[in-house]
């Protein structure tokens, strides 16, 4: 049994909670210098992200953070059972000196080191994870598999787009963007999702992330509440928290949002933000019954909602599910949509659809943040889908990933079966299995990224700390062929966490 860093203490790692620098950042640095100077040693436990995290007064997923980019970086080591050790292999020109020196490091604790201020909402969303630059990995979720014959297509056209650019169209866009993508959106939402809008109500955003930043600004003054889906996405809560806003996390049930729990915990909150149709990350679609009660509370409180519509054009079984927004009669539903899960995360544009009285102030907003959106892609999205290219597409992706999710199903209950419980959910790009109470999901995730897999737990999207944990598998970087050889490979490392569970 590694034994535990015995130097490693609040007293022994200095963060400076009013720097620029996120504390997931700091952390990192002052773990890296401890085990270069060989202060930690190789071999060594550290403590859990939960003691740590309690010990230094920081958000779990802080000490989470810090420690996955050590793992990532070989400078550390996870395994169920053993914990977090520093690892035995580090090369020994990097152990035993006095820092590790690279130049952007060396700038921000100078000898002439200012002392920055920034705000306090700098300050809060240092501790909000956020994406970086992704790569698709075994069972990475919410991330589309890019075919070749998508990628040839979308060449072609951005070369015939580019051949036939004006010299206005290199001027600076429309901040509501390419009016005839706009019109083709709008066709398209009217169709496939029962979205009742005009053109002229469609924004283009860099991006579903955008779209939600700016509501968030428009729609709530600093202190106010908005109820969140808790689990629920990571990028809305640092929206949220960019306000500052009071985040009041809501639970999920089989029917979506628990609005009775909601009205009782804060029922003073001008906005609700949910995922109705796929709510991320559980998968749950909200019924009917559910959905007219919130928009009779939007209604009755001139209060907002923003409905995320996420991973709506991938939907595997049963009738399809119209948006929350089609049945709102008082105009209080702000949609939301991105391309990012149909085409490709890098191309950066999304959409919302904005009650008529929104689109002015949306449109001053949008023109003082950034101007708008690069036109060159949002032509070449336009013709994307007005050559009709974008709904073959959608079902083309939908069988395909149709049959790589069965595959992962039946892998699953051959190999994890006795272990994990999938979820009932129907759409997405992700199923979420439950683990057996008292495993630390946190933990099993952790171990499971040290051998090449990208599985992220569930208790990382949620503010109250969920009952049981589970693990969000992606089936769209695999093969079908592939599907059963992968899951049985991780097999030891779920046995090994259950194992350890205290029995009784």
């Amino acid at each position: 049994m590694p034994r535990i860093a015995p130097y490693l203490s609040v007293g022994t790692i200095n963060l400076d909670r009013s720097a620029p620098i996120p504390l997931h950042r700091q952390l990192y640095r002052a773990l890296r210098e401890k085990i270069l100077t060989n202060v930690i040693l190789p071999g060594e436990r550290l403590p859990s992200s939960r003691v740590l995290a309690e010990e230094l007064s920081l958000g779990r997923n802080t000490v989470v953070n810090a420690y996955n980019q050590l793992i990532a970086e070989g400078f550390l080591d996870s395994a169920v059972g053993s914990g977090t050790i520093v690892s035995t292999d580090l090369p020994e020109e990097l152990t035993g000196t006095t820092a590790f020196s690279d130049n952007l490091d060396d700038l921000s604790r100078g000898p002439g080191k200012r002392d920055i201020r920034i705000s306090e909402r700098g300050i809060a969303l240092n501790d909000v994870p956020f994406l970086e630059e992704t790569r698709l990995k075994p069972f990475t979720p919410a991330y589309p598999f890019i075919d070749e014959r998508f990628v040839t297509v979308w060449g072609s056209l951005m070369s015939k787009a580019w051949r036939r650019m004006t010299r206005n169209q290199f001027g600076y866009p429309s901040a509501l963007g390419y009016y005839p993508l706009r019109e083709a959106i709008a066709s398209y939402l009217r169709m496939a999702r029962g979205v009742k809008c005009v053109s002229q109500q469609v924004i283009i955003t860099d991006g579903a992330q955008q779209a939600l930043n700016l509501t968030a600004q428009l729609l709530l003054n600093p202190g106010e509440s908005v109820w969140i889906e808790d689990p629920s996405y990571d990028g809305a809560k640092a929206a949220f928290r960019n306000v500052p806003a009071r985040i009041v996390p809501v639970p999920i049930d089989s029917s979506g949002l628990m609005i009775d729990t909601a009205l009782k915990t804060d029922p003073t909150a001008k906005l609700a933000y949910i995922s109705p149709s796929n709510q991320f990350p559980l998968g749950i679609t909200m019924d009917l019954n559910r959905r007219l009660q919130l928009i009779n509370w939007a209604e009755e409180n001139s209060a907002w909602i923003i409905e995320d519509d996420y991973d709506s054009e991938f939907r595997y079984g049963g009738p399809p599910v119209m948006s929350l927004q089609g049945i709102d009669r008082s105009e209080r539903v702000i949609y939301v949509g991105t391309f990012s899960k149909v085409l490709y995360p890098g191309l950066r544009l999304g959409y919302m659809v904005a009650p008529a009285d929104l689109i002015e102030p949306i449109h001053a907003m949008r023109a003082h943040a950034d101007r708008g959106s690069p036109l060159f892609e949002q032509i070449v999205l336009n013709d994307y889908i007005r050559e009709g290219h974008f709904a073959r597409h959608i079902r083309r992706m939908r069988k395909l990933y149709s049959e790589r999710r069965l595959a992962l199903i039946e892998a699953i209950k051959k190999h994890l079966g006795e272990m994990l419980e999938l979820s009932d959910g129907e759409a997405g790009l992700h199923i979420v299995a439950r683990l057996p109470e008292g495993v630390d999901d946190e933990q099993l995730s952790m171990a499971l990224r040290t051998r090449g897999y990208e599985v992220p737990c569930l208790s990382s999207y949620s503010i109250l700390k969920p009952k049981v944990g589970g693990l969000l598998f992606g089936f769209t970087a695999l093969e079908v062929s592939e599907m059963d050889d992968a899951i049985s490979r991780i097999r030891p490392v779920l046995l090994d966490a259950v194992s350890r569970v205290p029995s009784g």
